[in-house]
Parts: structure tokens; sequence; C-alpha cells
């Protein structure tokens, strides 16, 4: 619960316009998208990777209302 409530804590109105992979845990959307950059409106970027490339994971969070994560576009 202490972690859960540390991730929400951090958790504000801005989360990624879009998220491929959102994961649903103790009342959080977590979107866990990995790749050469972060998403358009992720605030909390963080480097998971350096070599070969350097990877990149949105660790944004928000509360779960219900709302879906709306999948990126692909192309």
């Amino acid at each position: 619960a202490v972690l859960v409530m540390g991730i929400l804590s951090q958790a504000n109105g801005e989360f990624p316009k879009c998220c491929d992979n959102c994961r649903f845990f103790s009342g959080a959307v977590v979107c866990d998208d990995a790749g050469p950059k972060c998403r358009d409106g992720c605030v909390n970027c963080r480097v998971v990777q350096t070599s070969p490339k350097k990877t990149f994971r949105c660790a944004d969070a928000r509360a779960d209302d219900g709302t879906p994560c709306k999948p990126c576009k692909k192309h």
C-alpha cells in the first residue's frame, strides 16, 4: 500500500495521450511503454537501458477512474 500511495502521490493531471502497455493495480493506472523516447504527455520519463541503445520508460501514473488507456496508433 505504501508503494501505491507513493506512485499516486506523484500522479497529477498529466498522463501520456496514448499508451500501448497500461497496467492496472490497486486503484492505479501506470503507462509502462518503453522505447527510444517517451510518448507525448509523459511527465516522468526515465532511462531504463543505456546500452546497446538508450531506452526510456514513462513512469506516470494516475488514479484508476475506470477510463481505459487510449492505444497509440501504429504506423
